[in-house]
């Protein structure tokens, strides 16, 4: 079995909890994991072509769906380590999951995210031109070689 680390080859930079990442119960709040799979997960799709002259072009991506677990605390002054992957796809529609693992490199948080290509003139979904595809098709591609995900996942996408 793989470790976690090589299921989710797409690494970002580690961050620091800080005080005002913490709540009352002394551990990192809610709203910081979420944000820390959104911020982190953002270089991933911009490598896919969700970038600023793509947006200039009058296209972009919603999150229509998520999924967050909490599994282990994260507490004043630890690191988290953010990981992803591209796990499905179809024409319209891209699901990733990210992992936030601490410093023993274990899991303490899932995030699933459904993202919707969007033409923003319409703010409608709408299929994604060949080239995304081809590279959403690349990136999942890539990271599936890695080995299946050894736990279940909530969120599915029709084909």
């Amino acid at each position: 079995m793989n470790d976690i680390k090589t299921l989710f080859p797409y690494a970002s930079d580690a961050k620091l909890v800080t005080e005002d990442m913490c709540d009352i119960n002394g551990h990192m709040n809610v709203a910081y994991y979420l944000e820390a799979y959104d911020i982190y997960s953002r270089a991933l799709f911009e490598e896919i072509g969700y970038n600023k002259e793509y947006f200039d072009e009058g296209f972009s991506c919603f999150a229509i769906e998520d999924s967050l677990r909490y599994l282990k605390e994260f507490l004043l002054g630890e690191k988290i380590y953010p990981r992803f992957r591209i796990h499905d796809y179809n024409n319209k529609l891209i699901h990733i999951v990210g992992v936030l693992l601490n410093s023993d490199d274990e899991l303490s948080s899932v995030s699933e995210t459904i993202v919707a290509h969007v033409d923003m003139k319409t703010r409608r979904t709408v299929d994604m031109p060949e080239t995304l595809i081809n590279q959403t098709q690349k990136f999942t591609e890539d990271h599936s070689q890695f080995g299946d995900l050894n736990f279940e996942l909530r969120l599915k996408i029709k084909k």
